[in-house]
């Protein structure tokens, strides 16, 4: 049996996600880059060795207790709440059942560190940890903006303990875990956090999934003529601000316009139903409806799939604390045209990779879109760079920073210890 104090034994590490399987596809349900970075994160981590177990909320009757993924990865559906898909904001009321259950869990089932995704998983993580001495690490992936501040747009409080439950946790947790310098700066500013704590960890992307239209491996309809197509993906939220990328492709000379192809559907809450009507609405109103596309929540291999069929990716989201699809992007060779916000300044090279918009001025959208199309050498310029800087990110560098953060975590821990 290895030395329980050696540095390089394995890890048995818990990841927290009460509010959506890292199993959904992101663009359903509450699924997003959340669970893409998980999943990934926690593959990578078990490549390597280490016992990863995956615990989230039973959301479906059918679904098994515990599942065996795959060699050293586990997941587990605890009992909280009704086993169906509820709100998001709903999932506060279920905290407290999910904290049991988590307790039950982690009673039978040794760990070494808990990682606790959204505010949701910290809260209810937080006691247990504490009650069996365990280390805890945050993640927030997104975080509420007061009503008085400029990010309010489309990151308003889901539910209403979460303005007070994100800053409890900054300045509870063991240690809190970013994606982005933009992430760091609103923990630090809006949540008071420590900054000996806050560890930058960027995410990776999978560059032999996500590949580009000229390489070897991609399917035939790669390189068959057609129409110019733009593409976004995520779910159907305000945050995202397809609405911006409709208004824009709308302003495009028609010489050059884009087919729109959206990916993605509606988060189960009135928000999102309403956003998606609205969506609808502007089509029709821009005469649209022959050149906009929606094709629902694909898989990772479709989307990869989809990729090598487009000439731009868009992504005019208000905020992002990272830009995970802008990743995936780069890594097929796409070009993307983004909002300049949160973390979308650290996944697109402006000028170089892509394009960052401070503006929300369709207009300016809409320039910026034309300018790329009609120039195929600074398309294909971007494209080849995109690609290069999407091969400096991999989900196996994501494992190696946050398992340093866990090995710290852990030493801390330590009878003896400062921590313990």
């Amino acid at each position: 049996m290895p030395d329980v104090l050696s540095d390089e034994r394995p890890l048995r590490i818990a990841f927290v996600v009460l509010h959506t399987s890292p199993l959904d596809e992101p663009g359903t349900k509450d699924a997003g880059g959340m669970n893409v970075v998980v999943l990934a994160q926690a593959e990578a981590l078990a490549a390597r060795g280490h016992q990863v177990e995956l615990i989230t909320r039973r959301s479906d009757p059918d679904s098994a207790p515990t599942v065996q993924l795959r060699e050293n990865l586990c997941l587990h559906n605890l009992d909280a709440g009704p086993a169906r898909l509820i709100a998001k904001g709903e999932h506060e009321h279920v905290i407290r059942e999910f904290q049991d259950a988590l307790a039950t869990l982690l009673g039978e089932l040794p760990v070494d560190v808990l990682h606790a995704q959204h505010w949701f998983s910290g809260v209810a993580a937080l006691p247990v940890a504490r009650e069996f001495g365990i280390p805890i690490a945050q993640s927030f992936h997104s975080i509420a903006a007061d009503s008085s501040t400029p990010l309010a747009d489309g990151e308003r409080a889901e539910s209403p303990g979460r303005l007070a439950g994100e800053a409890m946790l900054a300045k509870s947790v063991d240690a809190i875990v970013v994606v982005s310098r933009a992430e760091r700066d609103t923990v630090l500013s809006r949540l008071g956090g420590d900054p000996a704590i806050t560890h930058i960890v960027p995410p990776g992307v999978d560059a032999d999934l996500f590949f580009p239209a000229w390489d070897a491996r991609a399917e035939p309809a790669a390189h068959e003529q057609r129409p110019r197509r733009a593409l976004s993906a995520g779910r159907l939220h305000p945050l995202k601000g397809f609405d911006l990328a409709l208004d824009a492709i709308a302003e495009v000379d028609a010489d050059v316009r884009p087919d729109y192809v959206l990916v993605g559907a509606a988060p189960p809450d009135a928000d999102g139903r309403e956003y998606e009507a609205r969506l609808h609405d502007a089509v029709e109103q821009h005469g649209l409806a022959d050149h906009v596309q929606y094709i629902g929540s694909l898989s990772r291999h479709a989307l990869a799939a989809q990729l090598r069929l487009v000439d731009l990716v868009l992504i005019p989201s208000h905020s992002e604390t990272y830009g995970l699809v802008a990743l995936e992007a780069a890594a097929s060779g796409v070009p993307v045209v983004a909002s300049a916000a949160g973390g979308l300044r650290e996944a697109v090279v402006d000028g170089v990779t892509g394009i960052l918009l401070e503006t929300r001025d369709p207009a300016d959208w809409a320039a910026a879109i034309a300018g790329i199309l009609r120039q195929s050498e600074v398309a294909e310029r971007m494209s080849r760079a995109a690609r290069e800087h999407a091969l400096t990110h991999s989900w196996d560098l994501s494992a190696e920073g946050l398992l340093s953060v866990f090995r710290d975590l852990v030493a801390q821990a330590r009878p003896g210890s400062a921590r313990a």
